[in-house]
């Protein structure tokens, strides 16, 4: 008898909502996000995030990377390093070698670009590029040379 009587209160709050809100019971087609006479710029420009500078030129970092650093990078030790910042797995021995031949102004550069890229990086910590120092730290001492950074 409950069950008949809360499918009846269902029944009639759907068809006093229906008729006092007729557009909810109505399918409308779907209409275009992008109305398709207006073209590719006007639609950024109304865009909330063109308020947002952007310059399609490079930062000073980038082109101090390209110059100095990206003939003696190797891309598997540049990867490890990424995810020995995220502490997801441990540097090999071997990439130490080639991050400490590489220079400490050319790994904190390589820091720099990957954390500015990374997409997530809202939440990622403030101390990332910290990392990045203790890693050449950490890498030194495997190795046995001088600290490069103190700190």
């Amino acid at each position: 008898m409950e069950n008949k009587a809360v499918v009846m209160w269902f029944l009639l709050i759907t068809t006093l909502i229906s008729s006092t809100y007729p557009s909810l019971a109505i399918e409308y087609e779907d209409k275009p996000l992008l109305d398709p006479n207006t073209s590719l710029q006007e639609a950024f420009e109304w865009s909330p995030g063109s308020r947002v500078p952007f310059s399609s030129e490079p930062t000073r970092d980038a082109e101090n990377f390209n110059m100095f650093c990206t003939k003696t990078r190797d891309v598997k030790c540049d990867d490890e390093m990424f995810l020995d910042l995220y502490k997801i797995k441990p540097m090999s021995k071997q990439c130490c070698l080639i991050i400490l031949h590489n220079g400490v102004h050319c790994n904190m550069l390589y820091a720099k670009i990957r954390y500015r890229m990374y997409q997530r990086r809202r939440s990622v910590s403030k101390s990332f590029l910290f990392r990045a120092k203790k890693l050449l730290n950490r890498c030194s001492a495997v190795i046995g040379t001088p600290t490069p950074l103190s700190g």
